[in-house]
């Protein structure tokens, strides 16, 4: 009888926003899988665990340092992997010692990218239109020079890693033929992300739209969101807007609020217990500029919220195949956002059919359709020893 595949996932701080909760999730089922599962973390935030959520695996503290480039998280990495036995290291980091880590112990690396490919052309893209003058710098071939070294920063991520995991079809496709140009070796996987699913779903839902996430300017553009809740706030009377997640731009988003004027509007900071605004809220609104796949869509959905968001990223199309599933809006257009959302919120008939369709759709994101993928990759590596 051979012992369990022993796989780590390496973070700088855990759990803390989307991605380590995708871990936490991945980690409790692969663990059912049979496999034995370790988090490497130099931070690891006891406080910021969902409440009521499982822990089937083991964490270990890394020393202080910066996980992607630190040599002494490289020396305690190589030292815990051989006295382990760990034969797949997962993470989302560029790590700058990969290959002397691979040819030391052994060890298979897995990246994953939590974003769409080549986001980085999206955050140019929206620089460029937001002002007069980034257009004309980015103009100024600024922009071509900077594409060249993210599509070079992908190639050395490909050199070096064992598998390379997406979130969907599409982004894997994306990342073969547009930003690598058809590599001799294909070394990608689509690893979904999955949601716990609630163990209850509230029927009666509140006269309340949400956020949920991180509020940071160069993605999730939370400004976007509080300029359409302007455009929307007299013919919603009744309804309440609640910014969930803390971030950089916190500060500036408040003093915006402010500044326009924004009525029945509250920040409620970060927290551990996001069900409970699940429970009550009937839509959830996103308008990042690019995202990957984002949890707090296939959230809401399983809670019965209604999402409704930009068509700014591929796997927009993937939580909202089609009309029943959520509110796909033309990027980046905030008076017609407005003008779907209250659409949605005073048709009560439209708004009661939608919250069953997500539920639904929900389905489709189970952590056991998540762990397969992921068994599939191991398996047939395990078959190639």
């Amino acid at each position: 009888m051979t012992d369990p595949l022993h796989i780590a996932f390496l973070h700088q701080d855990f759990p803390f926003s989307g991605a380590e909760q995708v871990t936490l999730s991945v980690a409790n089922e692969l663990s059912r899988n049979g496999l034995e599962v370790t988090i490497l973390t130099p931070h690891h935030h006891e406080e910021a665990y969902p409440a009521g959520s499982q822990r089937l695996f083991r964490v270990v503290t890394l020393p202080e340092g910066n996980v992607k480039k630190s040599r002494q998280v490289a020396d305690a990495l190589c030292r815990i992997i051989r006295q382990e036995s760990i034969g797949v290291l997962i993470t989302y980091r560029q790590i700058t010692y990969a290959t002397p880590l691979k040819q030391q112990t052994g060890v298979k690396i897995v990246y994953e990218l939590h974003n769409t490919p080549y986001y980085e052309c999206l955050d140019i893209a929206d620089k460029r239109r937001e002002s007069f003058w980034a257009n004309i710098f980015y103009g100024c071939g600024i922009e071509r020079l900077l594409l060249s070294a993210y599509r070079a920063k992908y190639r050395r991520i490909y050199a070096w890693c064992d598998a390379f995991g997406l979130l969907c079809e599409s982004y894997r496709q994306m990342l073969l033929h547009e930003v690598l140009g058809h590599p001799a070796e294909d070394k990608t996987w689509v690893l979904p992300n999955p949601i716990e699913p609630p163990e209850r779903v509230e029927g009666e839902k509140e006269k309340l739209i949400v956020y949920v996430g991180r509020l940071s300017h160069r993605d999730k553009r939370v400004d976007r969101l509080l300029r359409i809740w302007q455009l929307a706030q007299e013919q919603l009377p009744q309804w309440r807007l609640e910014i969930i997640g803390n971030g950089k731009a916190a500060p500036k988003l408040k003093q915006q609020a402010v500044q326009l004027g924004l009525k029945n509007i509250h920040f409620a900071g970060y927290t551990n217990q996001v069900q409970r605004f699940y429970d009550r809220a009937s839509i959830l609104c996103l308008t990042s500029s690019f995202e990957g796949w984002p949890m707090c869509v296939a959230e809401a959905q399983a809670n019965g919220v209604v999402p409704v968001l930009f068509n700014s990223f591929a796997g927009a199309t993937d939580l909202v195949g089609n009309a029943d599933e959520g509110v796909l809006v033309k990027p980046y257009d905030e008076q017609l956002f407005a003008q779907r959302l209250v659409h949605l919120a005073t048709n009560e008939s439209l708004l009661h059919h939608m919250q069953q369709a997500v539920r639904a759709k929900s389905l489709t994101y189970s952590a056991g359709r998540s762990a397969q993928a992921w068994m599939e990759m191991f398996s047939q590596w395990q078959k190639s020893r």
